[in-house]
């Protein structure tokens, strides 16, 4: 039997699929237009946010390409926390080689971002706090989730899409009947007259219950992600999903 002719790919395909895997990355333009958006909804007059736009240059912070970017990275550091292959037997992220091994840094990364370098992911990581590198070159993992207001570049990033997502949030629940299952949930817990001596002990309080709250969706996530690739055929449209815990300070 003849064989066919393998199926060339051009480069401007490659391209194309390739774009296809990257997640698109939250411009300036996007932030605004979302809020526009939704002042529009609550016919609030936004004149004069359009016009402050109008005379502020944001191409720089619209095109600059952030990388890697923060979603990744955090998938990152929840499957070193998690997958059994890389823990030891109390539970522990163990400290890995950067390649050599299928519990390799090298590996863990082809596994999780496979569009992503892995030594300029364990430098991103390196440089942030995320992890060290000691004197057998074994990688230690420091953190389960990342510090993103610590650095510059991902702060810009993280900034930029939490604005969008939650203003988008705020839009989708404004068009959903308040008693309609497809209202996303959107609850606070709000006081008006509270002491502001007690703020560093409510941010303690915040912290601890917060990062327990987070963990328990997060592997909740994680088990049905490694549930959805064991039933490929099953597949749907991969969207991306954030849960923030959240303390704001207003004007008194």
């Amino acid at each position: 039997m003849s064989q066919l002719p393998a199926k060339r790919v051009t480069t401007r395909a490659k391209k194309k699929q390739k774009r296809r895997t990257e997640p698109r990355l939250v411009s300036v333009d996007d932030v605004i237009g979302a809020i526009v958006d939704l002042f529009e909804k609550l016919e609030i007059d936004a004149s004069r946010l359009v016009s402050r736009v109008k005379a502020f240059d944001h191409t720089v912070a619209t095109h600059r390409r952030l990388y890697p970017h923060i979603a990744e990275i955090g998938e990152l550091l929840t499957v070193w926390h998690q997958d059994p292959g890389y823990l030891d037997n109390f539970g522990n992220p163990l400290p890995i080689k950067l390649r050599g091994s299928r519990q390799s840094f090298s590996q863990l990364a082809k596994n999780v971002v496979p569009n992503m370098n892995a030594r300029i992911l364990l430098g991103q990581l390196k440089r942030v706090g995320a992890i060290t590198i000691d004197s057998d070159n074994l990688i230690h993992v420091h953190m389960r989730s990342l510090p993103v207001y610590e650095d510059r570049r991902l702060a810009i990033e993280h900034t930029l899409t939490s604005l969008d997502a939650f203003v988008r949030t705020l839009r989708h629940n404004l068009d959903s009947d308040p008693h309609n299952a497809n209202q996303l949930f959107h609850r606070i817990a709000w006081n008006g007259d509270f002491d502001r001596r007690l703020i560093p002990s409510l941010k303690i309080k915040v912290r601890s219950q917060g990062q327990g709250f987070l963990e328990s969706f997060d592997n909740w996530m994680l088990r049905k992600a490694n549930a959805r690739d064991r039933e490929s055929n099953r597949r749907g449209k991969r969207v991306q999903i954030a849960i923030g815990v959240y303390l704001s300070i207003g004007k008194h």
